[in-house]
């Protein structure tokens, strides 16, 4: 069976993604993952280094569940494939979008990864903000832009 990884983040974008990976589902006869990316500057599953021994939070150490708005485009998800016949599996990661993207899709050992396109400038570019060539650098296996 092949597996099929969705970015999702409920733009018009990723609805084009997501409508890419249902018809490519119904091609290859595959399994949907639909990831939703929230980016964060510090990755919360990697133990912090500063402050004093006394500082560290309750929280820390247990997983951290998903934002609202994560919740919200999860479910969207859910339910554009439902209405579609199809079930998927949902997840989400916090992170810098692009090296999550590439890391789920090895994870689960994706043989598409299908993005929205997003239209950058140069000055985005220059910045390193290019998601979707940093996903098509890095994936390793079919990258499709919606």
């Amino acid at each position: 069976m092949h597996r099929i990884l969705v970015a999702y983040d409920g733009s018009e974008s990723g609805r084009r993604a997501l409508d890419r990976a249902t018809a490519e589902a119904r091609r290859l006869q595959g399994h949907i993952t639909v990831l939703s990316v929230e980016e964060v500057p510090l990755d919360p599953n990697v133990p912090r280094n500063f402050g004093t021994l006394d500082d560290i939070s309750a929280w820390e150490g247990a997983a951290p569940s998903a934002p609202p708005d994560v919740v919200a485009h999860l479910d969207e998800a859910r339910d554009r494939l439902n209405g579609a016949g199809l079930s998927a599996e949902l997840t989400w990661a916090a992170g810098e979008a692009g090296q999550v993207i590439v890391e789920t899709a090895r994870r689960i050992h994706a043989d598409v990864i299908v993005l929205g396109e997003h239209h950058h400038g140069r000055l985005a570019r220059f910045f390193g903000s290019d998601v979707d060539a940093e996903v098509q650098r890095e994936a390793g296996c079919q990258v499709i832009l919606a």
